[in-house]
């Protein structure tokens, strides 16, 4: 999760260095995987969306994300959101669909880091692997690019945030698929409890540019356990705040490095 390990007092002195994980909250955060290590993030997710009499709910298993350090400054990174299955109900019609989403492939590169008021800045860009199921995949290599910055307020304390844009492969009437695009944002402050456990509050959502409909807003919160070194449990909870996005999810999930 964006940098809140990394402001454990004491962390900086700890070999290997810290494990910052970017999950289970929507803001990536600014750090790179050490070179010479490899980090594997991954977890389930529930979500329910109620509107208009619709009744929606999903179970994405999976969400993995493979992190490689290969320079000092850059980690490659490769994801697949997993294995999805969702429920719809209206009114008297039950529809099941299930099926195995896309993956991508992207870096990240650290630009900066903090100096004074200058935050720690970082650079993500991706494209989608299309190798879903047909009714889940984008069938296009659509790419997607963040801005992702971060504060230490104090030994215990972060403020990150993330801007960015994505491009999705639609279907329009004629069965033609178009390309278009939405503005991405996130600001995350996360609170170290303990040498093991800290927790974040976060608000997220995506702002159509040539996509078609309304802004998506939400906010969501959680915590940390650092078990080991090397791995860390997380659960996480939000809720929708716009017509736009779900009205709630809640998820857990396990990262862990290699080398120890």
């Amino acid at each position: 999760m964006a940098v809140l390990f990394a402001a454990f007092p004491g962390a900086a002195q700890e070999q290997p260095p810290e494990l910052v994980t970017d999950r289970p909250d929507q803001t990536e955060s600014t750090v790179v995987v050490p070179r010479g290590f490899f980090q594997l993030e991954g977890g389930w997710v529930h979500t329910a969306d109620d509107e208009d009499e619709v009744t929606e709910r999903s179970d994405d298993i999976g969400n993995l994300l493979l992190r490689i350090g290969i320079f000092e400054k850059v980690e490659l990174r490769l994801g697949w959101n997993g294995f999805t299955s969702r429920d719809r109900r209206a009114a008297s019609i039950e529809e099941r669909q299930e099926g195995l989403r896309d993956a991508d492939i992207g870096a990240k590169i650290r630009l900066a880091d903090q100096r004074g008021s200058r935050p720690t800045v970082a650079f993500l860009g991706a494209l989608v692997l299309p190798i879903g199921d047909d009714e889940l995949t984008s069938s296009r290599f659509d790419p997607s690019f963040r801005f992702a910055f971060a504060h230490d307020l104090s030994d215990r304390s972060v403020f990150a945030y993330n801007l960015g844009m994505v491009w999705e492969s639609e279907a329009d009437d004629d069965g033609e698929r178009k390309l278009l695009s939405s503005g991405i944002y996130t600001l995350v402050s996360g609170f170290a409890i303990t040498d093991r456990v800290a927790t974040f509050v976060e608000l997220y959502g995506s702002i159509p540019a040539t996509a078609s409909g309304t802004p998506s807003n939400s906010f969501d919160g959680g915590f940390v356990w650092r078990v080991r070194p090397n791995l860390q449990l997380d659960i996480a909870a939000g809720v929708g705040l716009s017509s736009a996005a779900a009205d709630w999810f809640v998820g857990a999930g396990l990262s862990v490095r290699f080398p120890r």
